[in-house]
C-alpha cells in the first residue's frame, strides 16, 4: 500500500502535515476527510524518487536512528509477525519523518511483492552494501529475524565506537577552537591599544616586542589575506583529491604518518573485520564477503590492496597468506585471521581480531588526548608568557632608565 504525503487543514484552520497509507490518492483524500481534516496537497512518496534510485531526496539518516530501526525490526519479526505488519508498526513508532518515509515505501514495496533487500536497494544513501548484503542473505536461508539480530548488533556496535571517538575527540577540538579564538582576539584588539602606549618610546624596542607589534599588525591589518589564503588552501585540497591517482597517494602517505596514521589503520581495519565476521556468519559467499567488506574501507589504498587480496582469493590463494603479502592489516590480526583459517574457526578469530583491533583504537584514541591536552596548556602557556614579556619587557626598561 502506497504512502502519500498530506498537506490539510484541521477543524481549527490550522496547517497539519503527516503521512497516510491507502491504496490511491483519491482514498488518502477520503481517509483526512474522515479525520475531520480538509486535505490541501497529496503527494505519493515514492514521487520523489521515481526515475532513480537515490532514495527520499538523499535523506540523511543518522547511525543511531538506524541503530533503533533495525532493532526494533528485527524484535519484531522474531516474534513471528510478517515483514510488512512489522514495516509498518516501525513506522508508527518512528519519529524521525525522513526515516518513517522510508520505511513506509519499504513496507509498499514488500506488499507489492518484492523482497526487503529490493526495497533497501531503493536507498542506497541509507542502507550501506553491508545492510542489504546481509538482508538478502537472510531472506534466501530463511533466517530474516536472525540475521536482523546481528546487523541490530552491528549496527549499534559501530554507534558506540562512533561515540566513543567522537566523546574523546570533542574536548581537544573545542579547546583548540576556544584557545585560537582567544589568542587572536587578544592580538587583534588588546595587544595594539597597548603597544601604542610605546610610540613615543625613544629607546629601541626588545626584539620580543618587536615580533609581537608586527605580528598583531598583520592579524589587524591583513587579516582578510590569511582568511583568503585557508579558503585557496581549503580549495585546493578539494581539487586535488578529485583525481584517483593524487587521492591514491594521498591516502598512502596518511597511513604513514606518526599516532594518525595508527588511528586511521585500526579504524579502517576494524570495522573491515568487524564486518567480515557478521557476513561469514550470515552465509553470504565469501567473495562476497571480501567485497562488501573491502567497500566499507575509507583508505583508497587500503581499498585496492583489499581488492587485490580478493583477486587472489579467487585464484585459489590462502586468505591469510594473501593478506601478509599485502600488509594491509595489522600484524597481530593477521596472525590471527590465519590461526582462524588454519583451525576452521575463521569467523570467531575474524570477530577476536575485530574485537582487539577495536579496544586498541579506544586505547590509542585515549592516550592520544592525554597528551594533545597538556601539550596544549603547555603551548598556550607559552603563547600567553611570551604575550606579556612582550609587553612587560619595555616597560621594566623604562623604570631602569628613569632610575639613572
Amino acid at each position: 500500500m502506497p504512502a502519500f504525503e498530506y498537506r490539510a487543514l484541521d477543524a481549527r484552520g490550522g496547517n497539519k502535515k503527516g503521512l497516510i497509507e491507502a491504496d490511491s490518492a483519491r482514498q488518502a483524500r477520503q481517509k483526512l476527510r474522515e479525520q475531520q481534516l480538509f486535505p490541501l496537497d497529496i503527494k505519493e512518496t515514492r514521487e520523489k524518487q521515481r526515475g532513480s534510485r537515490k532514495g527520499f531526496g538523499g535523506a540523511r539518516i543518522g547511525i543511531a536512528d538506524l541503530a533503533l530501526f533495525v532493532r526494533h525490526l528485527s524484535t519484531l519479526i522474531q516474534s513471528g509477525i510478517p515483514v510488512e505488519e512489522s514495516l509498518a508498526a516501525t513506522a508508527k513508532h518512528t519519529r524521525k519523518a525522513s526515516l518513517k518515509k522510508i520505511v513506509l515505501d519499504l513496507r509498499s514495496r514488500v506488499l507489492e511483492g518484492h523482497s526487503l533487500a529490493d526495497g533497501l536497494n531503493d536507498h542506497p544513501q541509507v542502507f550501506n552494501t553491508v545492510f542489504r548484503a546481509l538482508v538478502s542473505s537472510g531472506e534466501k536461508s530463511g533466517d530474516l529475524a536472525l540475521v536482523l539480530n546481528q546487523l541490530a548488533d552491528y549496527t549499534e556496535d559501530s554507534q558506540k565506537l562512533r561515540g566513543v571517538i567522537m566523546q574523546a575527540a570533542l574536548y581537544p577540538i573545542v579547546l583548540t577552537f576556544v584557545a585560537v579564538g582567544v589568542i587572536a582576539a587578544l592580538m587583534t584588539f588588546v595587544v595594539p591599544k597597548v603597544t601604542a602606549q610605546f610610540a613615543h618610546y625613544d629607546q629601541a624596542l626588545p626584539t620580543l616586542t618587536q615580533i609581537l607589534i608586527s605580528i598583531s599588525d598583520g592579524l589587524a591589518n591583513y587579516w582578510y589575506v590569511m582568511l583568503g589564503l585557508i579558503v585557496a588552501l581549503f580549495v585546493f585540497a578539494r581539487w586535488w583529491m578529485r583525481d584517483d591517482q593524487r587521492r591514491l597517494w594521498t591516502h598512502a602517505k596518511i597511513l604513514k604518518l606518526p599516532v594518525w596514521g595508527d588511528l586511521m589503520l585500526e579504524l579502517d581495519a576494524s570495522r573491515m573485520l568487524r564486518t567480515l565476521a557478521i557476513l561469514l556468519s550470515s552465509g553470504v559467499p565469501f567473495l562476497e564477503t571480501l567485497k562488501v567488506a573491502g567497500d566499507t574501507l575509507s583508505n583508497l589504498h587500503l581499498k585496492q590492496s583489499m581488492d587485490r587480496v580478493r583477486d587472489q582469493v579467487r585464484e585459489g590463494k590462502s586468505f591469510s597468506r594473501c593478506l601478509q603479502d599485502e600488509a594491509v592489516l595489522p600484524p597481530m590480526a593477521i596472525y590471527m585471521i590465519s590461526s582462524g583459517e588454519s583451525s576452521g574457526e575463521l569467523e570467531t578469530m575474524v570477530q577476536r581480531a575485530a574485537s582487539n583491533l577495536e579496544r586498541e583504537l579506544q586505547a590509542r584514541v585515549q592516550m592520544f588526548v592525554s597528551l594533545f591536552e597538556p601539550l596544549l596548556i603547555v603551548v598556550l602557556g607559552g603563547v600567553v608568557l611570551s604575550i606579556v614579556l612582550a609587553i612587560m619587557l619595555p616597560i621594566l626598561q623604562l623604570n631602569n632608565l628613569t632610575q639613572f
